[in-house]
């Protein structure tokens, strides 16, 4: 497979292919909707900075985990990367272990990353006063973003996406760090891919059939 909505696909008329296809719904609105707050407000991370993912674990939902899950397993198909989750699963601080220096995104799952990696530094929060602010990433030491804004009108706010997210989640809101969550997707995924006939060690990426 060579792209996430071919992973849909493959699981299409299950609840994981139906999940994993609603979240893609959800990043692409949020995507739209904080490309413009972004370029509005002039929010831009420092060209080529990463250093938000060297100090920190990101806790996800059952739903994200399962999107990094299929992605790592089936479009990745690299066990290196499946193993350094497992070897994290004790780190509660960072680095993410799906970090890369020398990717240009630094991240290897980017087209699967989870909501908080998509909204930090690129979204503002909900203040005590209900109006919107947005504070300049601690890491933005070129200071290509403003320092603080408060914003009276509608724009893209953590908390409305947050509750969004949970709203797709089989696991009542549930959130863990992504080195837990991801490992128990894997097996899961392992498993369900047994029953379809998925391989996810298959090297040409040649199709095989479903299962009867």
């Amino acid at each position: 497979m060579d792209s996430i909505e071919e992973l849909i696909i493959a699981f299409e008329g299950m609840y994981a292919g139906q999940n994993m296809a609603n979240l893609v719904d959800l990043y692409l609105t949020i995507e739209n909707q904080t490309n413009g707050f972004c370029s509005t407000y002039s929010i831009a991370c420092g060209s080529g900075c990463g250093t938000c993912c060297e100090y920190f674990m990101p806790d996800i939902t059952t739903s994200e985990a399962r999107l990094v899950a299929a992605y790592l397993l089936f479009i990745k198909k690299d066990v290196s990367l499946i193993e350094a989750v497992n070897n994290a699963k004790d780190n509660t601080s960072g680095p993410c272990p799906l970090y890369s220096y020398d990717s240009p995104y630094h991240c290897t799952v980017y087209q699967a990353r989870p909501l908080i990696c998509r909204l930090f530094g690129a979204c503002a929060n909900q203040g005590k006063d209900g109006r919107a602010v947005f504070r300049r990433c601690k890491y933005n030491v070129e200071q290509t973003m403003p320092s603080s804004l408060i914003l009276d009108e509608d724009v893209p706010v953590m908390q409305d996406y947050s509750y969004a997210l949970r709203s797709l989640d089989d696991g009542n809101g549930k959130v863990g760090y992504l080195s837990e969550m991801v490992s128990i997707l894997v097996e899961q995924l392992r498993f369900l891919s047994s029953m379809l006939s998925l391989d996810d060690t298959n090297p040409d990426d040649t199709p095989t059939p479903l299962a009867s």
